[in-house]
């Protein structure tokens, strides 16, 4: 975890704060401003396998919540984990 003041990205141009990449980074500087106990904290994910936009994988009866975080009790949790397993071949394969 790390500050958004602090996270930086890869780009074509190379390495540099995230604050300068993001579209909406006026917003999230105007939100710390007026109250610091709002800045944004990021994680970095290593993504195992991507697809592009227009091959995105969707299909009804998968697990979905709105929240950041949530506790996964719905039966439509495990089918969702088992169908994306099929669909991403790479999900074990983190490090390589």
């Amino acid at each position: 975890m790390q500050s958004v003041n602090d996270f930086k990205v890869q780009t074509l141009q190379g390495e540099l704060p995230i604050l300068d990449v993001l579209v909406h980074a006026a917003q999230m500087k105007e939100a710390e401003r007026i109250d610091p106990s709002r800045m944004e904290y990021l994680v970095r994910v290593q993504w195992l396998d991507t697809v592009p936009e227009s091959e995105a994988f969707k299909e009804v009866g998968l697990f979905g919540n709105q929240n950041t975080v949530c506790q996964p009790t719905s039966p439509k949790w495990r089918h969702t984990v088992d169908r994306l397993k099929t669909i991403f071949k790479n999900w074990n394969k983190a490090g390589s």
